[in-house]
C-alpha cells in the first residue's frame, strides 16, 4: 500500500520558565542498630530515618488538588498557560519556606501548522488522519489550544511512498527486515511506541534510508489489551495520541541552537547555532498516530507475515 504524509510546522522561538529551588536538608538522626546494609551507605539507618520522615509528609488529597489546578487548561511549552503553571509552583514553594527564582530562557521550538496522512493505494478517499482526539465527556474536545498530535522537532515535508511495518523501530527490527529482503529506502516506516525512545526510532529509520516515519500506540502496549480505556480506566483510548520530542538527545539534549551553553533570553543570535545546522535535529518527517488511525494502514499492508512477537493487539495479522 502507499500513503502520503504531510508534515507542516511553524517555527518560533519561545520563552520557557524554570524554577530554581533551594534545597532543604533534614537533620541527621542516630542510626538504628537494626538498619539493613545497603551499598553506598556507611550506615543506612540515617538515610532510612530521613526517608521515613520524608515519605510521611506527602498528602494524596493535596497532590490531587495540585494536579487538578496544574491541568485545568492546556499549557503547551512556551505558552501563557505554561507560565501560569510555573508561577503556581513557585508560589507554593515560597509558601513552604523555600527561596525561589523564576528564570526565563529563550529556546527554539516548533509547533504544527498542518499534519495530514492519507492512503492513496488502495484508494481510500474517506480516510483522513489524524482525526481529532475524542472521548465523551472530556472538557477539552473543541479547545483551540489543543494542537493536533505531533512530534516536536520533526522537520516539515511532504512524502508519498510505500509503507513498511518495522515493529518497535529497533536496530534488531530493521535487521529482521533486511533478512527478509525488505528494503525501507525511500519508504514510510510505521513503528509502534515502546522499547526505545521515539527519537531513536526516527534516527534508525533515517539511517536505513526511510523517507518518513509514523509512530502509533498499539493497544497491546497502551490500550484496551491492558485494561479499561480512559475515561473508564487509565489506558489510552482509540483516538489518543502520544505526543513528544524526537530530538537526538543522545547527541546533546536541550535547545538545538545552544549546544553546551545556556539559552538565556539575553544570549544574542550570533552565539546560537542555526537550527538547520544543529547536530541533534531529525531530518525526515515524523508524526504520531492513534491506533484507530493506524489500523487502516496496517490492515492493508501486503507481503509476508510478520514474526509473531511483532503482532500487536489489533484484530488482524
Amino acid at each position: 500500500m502507499r500513503a502520503s504524509l504531510l508534515r507542516g510546522l511553524s517555527f518560533t522561538s519561545a520563552s520557557f520558565f524554570l524554577l530554581f529551588l533551594a534545597s532543604a536538608v533534614l537533620a541527621q538522626q542516630p542510626s538504628s542498630p537494626a538498619a539493613p546494609a545497603v551499598a553506598g551507605f556507611r550506615s543506612f539507618g540515617v538515610e532510612q530515618q530521613i526517608e521515613s520522615r520524608f515519605l510521611a509528609v506527602p498528602d494524596a488529597k493535596l497532590a490531587e488538588e495540585h494536579l487538578r489546578i496544574l491541568t485545568a487548561e492546556p499549557h503547551i511549552a512556551g505558552s501563557a498557560e505554561d507560565k501560569k503553571t510555573a508561577d503556581y509552583v513557585a508560589q507554593k514553594f515560597r509558601e513552604a519556606g523555600f527561596d525561589v527564582e523564576v528564570a526565563e530562557y529563550k529556546v527554539w521550538m516548533n509547533l504544527p501548522a498542518e499534519v495530514s496522512i492519507s492512503i492513496t493505494n488502495p484508494p481510500m478517499p474517506d480516510y483522513h488522519a489524524p482525526r481529532p482526539e475524542h472521548v465523551n465527556g472530556d472538557p477539552f474536545q473543541d479547545d483551540p489550544r489543543i494542537t493536533p498530535g505531533f512530534n516536536e522537532f520533526s522537520p516539515s515535508g511532504d512524502v508519498e511512498a510505500e509503507v513498511v511495518y518495522a515493529n518497535y523501530g529497533r536496530p534488531e527490527d530493521f535487521k529482521k527486515l533486511e533478512e527478509q529482503k525488505i528494503d525501507v529506502r525511500g519508504k514510510i516506516v510505521i513503528v509502534r511506541y515502546g522499547e526505545n525512545y521515539r527519537g531513536v526510532k526516527e534516527y534508525i529509520a533515517e539511517q536505513h534510508g526511510a523517507a518518513g516515519v509514523i509512530i502509533y500506540s498499539d493497544p497491546i502496549d497502551d490500550g484496551y489489551f491492558k485494561g479499561d480505556k480512559y475515561p473508564d480506566g487509565p489506558w489510552r483510548p482509540d483516538s489518543g495520541v502520544q505526543r513528544g520530542s524526537i530530538l537526538y538527545m543522545f547527541k546533546y539534549p536541550g535547545d538545538p541552537t545552544t549546544p553546551g551553553i545556556a539559552a538565556t533570553a539575553a544570549l544574542p543570535d550570533s552565539q546560537r547555532t542555526p537550527p538547520e545546522k544543529a547536530a541533534n535535529m531529525p531530518h525526515i518527517p515524523t508524526t504520531p498516530l492513534c491506533y484507530a488511525d493506524a489500523r487502516p494502514i496496517l490492515e492493508n499492508l501486503g507481503g509476508p507475515l510478520t514474526p509473531r512477537p511483532w503482532q500487536g493487539a489489533l484484530p488482524f495479522a
